[in-house]
C-alpha cells in the first residue's frame, strides 16, 4: 500500500503533467469519469497560477487583453512550473519568457511592460535600509567629497527599454487608451524605486543614466563628476553632479555613504 505521502507526490506530478499514473487513485465520481474528475484538478491549478500572473502584471494584462494573457499564461506555466512555495516567485522569468517565445518576441513591448512591473513590485517588496540625508553630507570636509562613495538602497533597479514601454505603462496604470507601441531611435534607461511606501520610475537622461550606474559600480564622487566631464561641458560638470546628487537624495535611494580607502595603505 502507497504511504500518504507517495499518494499526494503522484497526483501533485499528475496535475503538473510530469506523469499520467494517479487516475486509478481516483474515486469514481457521480458524473463523468476519473479522467474529467482529474482535468478539473489540472485545469484549476493552471487557473491559479494565471491568478498569480494577473496580479503581479496587471498592465501587460490589460494590454494584452483577457484572453490573450491568458494563453500567454498557459504557455508560460507549461515552459516554467511552479518550483517554489511562495507563489511570489513563479512569475520571475516572465520578461525572458517574453522576449524569448516565438509568439511574444515580435513584441518587445510586452517583455519591457513585464519588466517594468517585475521591478515595481521587487522595489516594493525589498528590504528596509537607512537612507542619507542631506544634513549627512552636508558635514563632510568638501576637501574629501571627491573621495566619497556611495551605496544604493536595496530597493532601487536600473533598468533598459527600447520601447516607449513607460507611456504605454503610465496610460495603462490610469486605465487609459495606451498608445501605439514604437520603437525608439536610442535605447531608455529607467531608474525604478521605492520612496516611502510607493514604487515608483522615471526615464533619466543619458548623462544621469551614467552617473547613477557610476555610482552602483562603487565608484567615488570625483570619478563619477570625471566621468560628468567627458560626457559633455566639462566646466559645468561638479554643478550637474551636485544636482544629480541632490534628486538621488531627496529620492531617498542612497543608504550609505563613505570615504573610498587609499589604495596605497
Amino acid at each position: 500500500m502507497m504511504k500518504l505521502a507517495e499518494i499526494q507526490k503522484t497526483m501533485q506530478d499528475d496535475i503538473l503533467g510530469q506523469n499520467h499514473g494517479s487516475e486509478s487513485m481516483i474515486a469514481d465520481p457521480p458524473r463523468g469519469t476519473r479522467s474529467q474528475r482529474l482535468t478539473v484538478y489540472r485545469n484549476a491549478y493552471v487557473l491559479r497560477l494565471t491568478e498569480f500572473l494577473s496580479h503581479d502584471y496587471e498592465n501587460l494584462r490589460r494590454y494584452m487583453g483577457e484572453s490573450r494573457f491568458n494563453q500567454m499564461a498557459r504557455a508560460y506555466a507549461a515552459a516554467h512550473p511552479s518550483d517554489n512555495p511562495n507563489a511570489r516567485w513563479f512569475s520571475r522569468h516572465l520578461p525572458a519568457f517574453l522576449s524569448a517565445a516565438a509568439l511574444y518576441s515580435r513584441h518587445p513591448e510586452l517583455s519591457e511592460l513585464a519588466a517594468l512591473e517585475q521591478a515595481l513590485n521587487d522595489v516594493f517588496d525589498a528590504s528596509d535600509a537607512p537612507v542619507v540625508s542631506m544634513a549627512q553630507i552636508s558635514v563632510i570636509d568638501p576637501a574629501s567629497f571627491s573621495d566619497v562613495t556611495f551605496t544604493l538602497t536595496p530597493a532601487v533597479r536600473l533598468l533598459s527599454a527600447t520601447t516607449n514601454v513607460s507611456s504605454l505603462w503610465s496610460c495603462l496604470k490610469c486605465e487609459e487608451m495606451p498608445p501605439c507601441a514604437i520603437d525608439l531611435d536610442h535605447p531608455s534607461r529607467l531608474l525604478v524605486w521605492r520612496q516611502g511606501t510607493g514604487s515608483r520610475f522615471r526615464i533619466l537622461g543619458e548623462e544621469e543614466a551614467m552617473a547613477v550606474g557610476c555610482l552602483a559600480d562603487g565608484l567615488t564622487f570625483g570619478a563619477i563628476c570625471e566621468m560628468i566631464a567627458a560626457f559633455d561641458d566639462p566646466d559645468g560638470a561638479a554643478l550637474r553632479a551636485a544636482g544629480y546628487l541632490r534628486g538621488w537624495l531627496e529620492a531617498e535611494i542612497i543608504s550609505d555613504v563613505a570615504l573610498a580607502e587609499d589604495p596605497r595603505k
